[in-house]
């Protein structure tokens, strides 16, 4: 074993042993389950678990008054935004202060009085207006939050269940509704679900139907099932994307029509349409970047021979860019993607079909006397392209935001859209939040996840930066935990940044790599990172622990040869650096 060569981290850590000591985690009102990794405030192994840094304020570590971190600062006004009502801060009180995550922004007993005395429920502290009028009633309880939260009430988050997702001023107390759809007045499940639509069905059917549960499985296609508007069981009609929007408020086909997070008032015109346009919803760069090596057209007649031939033409959706013009473009820069076709089907024309016979395959590569200037080159419309586009597709080109990607694996669940980093998932898949009407079983095996299994959210909570709030409490953030299912395979760059390789055929453990093996080596069998002895995985993300190594010696100088980043060392997250304007 190799000895390893890191850098201290203590003035580090021991800020963020200072950090967590103020703070509060919606997790603590739920025992997580066994092996859970969303416990902890910091992972031991440094940025893989905390995943973003703290928010520094114009005044100082915490943006509170003075810069002052811990209960000295606490300013709820200064930092919430919203009025001196003494209900706001009531809300927060001795018995859900530990179990509410929004109480972490505002614990009474720390709090500062409000200017000029608190008079009970007056804006601002100050005097009140001389006709304040009746005040408005707050909406009847929806069935969906007295099911999922146990709020008997209010619309508040007051029960036990399933936390606020969205804490954050000024909408803190979204309704259910507001985001899922569906129908808050209803009764029982099948009264307020959004039903599935007839050929996705319920969770018998998939067990018996291999398509119905794939497509629910990864979200694929959904807005495209016919027929698009159905019948419920209670007589209410329902479309594909109404059951979309359900399942996944955040995924980009129901962000574009100005629903579920791309709602006017939430983020409209601008997340919501900046995101369906990046790299990482698109993923136009490995899409058209093989279709390049191959060397079939662009299907984009506009786009041919642009920057020698290598613009983008793909992408899992059409995508439009209204400000594009011929005349005065970047490098790189398109006015249009057209959509990438899932050709495949279950019973589809691609199967048994002597059309796409491997003794067929090469009459569709174009020769030296077909054409002397570009031979070599895959016959564009041929059913040759037709299975790479397909390949590439399905095996290698599923890590993109229009889809939930295989989702079938330990350390592969996620979401669709803004959900896919924004609302992580546990490595093993299994629900960590109060609500008491989710499995928190299945998957029953997180290597191989079986129908009619799905996998859950880890907890009900949306993430974005990790902050330190003004009373010192610590709000988790993305960890690289949300973005190494994704890059890991056809790119390693979350695996190399912590200093993992991937060696894909174990030539190392089985003596066969070429020029040479190590002198000495460390397979990640031992590496909790990777593999979590509470829930005794066998596999990272499809993959064995012969398959990813930790540590390489090709000098002898008992020195990892492939060590982790030099910011990973330093307690860096993925996040960190690549923060909102790279990834929206």
């Amino acid at each position: 074993m190799i000895a390893r060569h890191r850098q201290g981290l203590g003035p580090i850590m021991a800020a963020l042993a200072l950090v967590s000591a103020w703070g509060c985690s919606e997790e603590a009102s739920v025992g997580l389950p066994v092996g859970g990794d969303g416990g902890a405030m910091v992972d031991a192994a440094g940025a893989g678990g905390m995943g973003g840094g703290v928010d520094v304020g114009p005044g100082g570590m915490g943006g509170g008054p003075g810069g002052d971190m811990g209960p000295g600062g606490c300013d709820p006004y200064q930092f919430r935004g919203e009025s001196f009502f003494c209900s706001q801060l009531d809300r927060c009180n001795e018995q859900n202060i530990s179990f509410r995550l929004a109480c972490c922004e505002c614990d009474p007993q720390l709090c500062n009085p409000p200017p000029g005395g608190c008079v009970p429920d007056q804006p601002d502290g100050g005097v009140p207006p001389a006709d304040m009028g009746v005040p408005p009633q707050p909406e009847p309880v929806e069935s969906c939050m007295r099911c999922h939260n146990g709020a008997a009430a209010n619309n508040d988050y007051s029960g036990n269940g399933l936390s606020n997702p969205h804490p954050f001023p000024p909408a803190a107390q979204l309704r259910c509704t507001q985001c899922h759809g569906g129908n808050p007045n209803g009764g029982g499940k099948e009264g307020s679900h959004v039903p599935a639509p007839p050929s996705i069905g319920d969770k018998q059917f998939q067990a018996n139907n291999p398509q119905a549960w794939f497509n629910r499985l990864t979200l694929t296609g959904i807005d495209k099932l016919q027929p698009a508007t159905y019948q419920g069981p209670d007589g209410a009609q329902w479309t594909n994307l109404d059951f979309l929007q359900f399942v996944n408020p955040g995924d980009l086909r129901v962000v574009a029509e100005g629903r579920g997070c791309g709602e006017g008032g939430c983020h409209l015109n601008e997340h919501a349409q900046w995101v369906t346009k990046s790299m990482i919803a698109t993923t136009n760069g490995l899409m058209s970047g093989a279709r390049y090596t191959v060397g079939v057209d662009n299907r984009i007649p506009e786009n041919r021979n642009l920057d020698q031939n290598t613009a983008s033409d793909v992408s899992p959706r059409a995508v439009q860019n209204p400000n594009y013009n011929p005349n005065n473009r970047d490098v790189g820069e398109v006015g249009r993607l057209q959509e990438h076709a899932e050709l495949a089907q279950f019973t589809g024309t691609m199967r048994d079909n002597g059309n796409y016979a491997a003794a067929n395959l090469p009459n569709h590569i174009i020769n030296a006397n077909q054409d002397p200037a570009k031979p070599n080159r895959v016959r564009a419309g041929s059913p040759l392209e037709h299975l790479i586009d397909e390949q590439i597709s399905m095996t290698c080109g599923d890590c993109h935001l229009y889809s939930a990607g295989a989702n079938n694996r330990y350390a592969d669940f996620r979401s669709s859209g803004c959900t896919a980093c924004h609302m992580e998932y546990s490595y093993d898949g299994r629900s960590r939040s109060g609500d008491p009407n989710v499995n928190r079983f299945e998957p029953a095996n997180p290597d191989q996840i079986a129908a009619p299994e799905r996998a859950h959210i880890e907890v009900h909570q949306i993430r974005n930066v990790a902050k330190i709030l003004p009373n010192g409490a610590f709000v988790r953030g993305i960890s690289d935990r949300a973005c190494v299912g994704c890059h890991q395979g056809s790119n390693r760059t979350v695996l190399q940044y912590w200093g993992v390789r991937m060696d894909q055929n174990a030539d190392v453990v089985n003596d066969t790599q070429y020029p040479a093996n190590p002198n000495t080596f460390a397979d990640t069998a031992a590496d909790t990172r990777l593999y979590d002895p509470a829930v005794n995985n066998q596999t990272f993300n499809g993959r064995n622990a012969n398959q990813h190594l930790l540590e390489e010696d090709y000098d002898g100088d008992n020195r990892d040869d492939t060590p982790p980043d030099v910011h990973y060392e330093a307690g860096l997250g993925c996040i960190d650096c690549h923060g909102s304007r790279d990834l929206h």
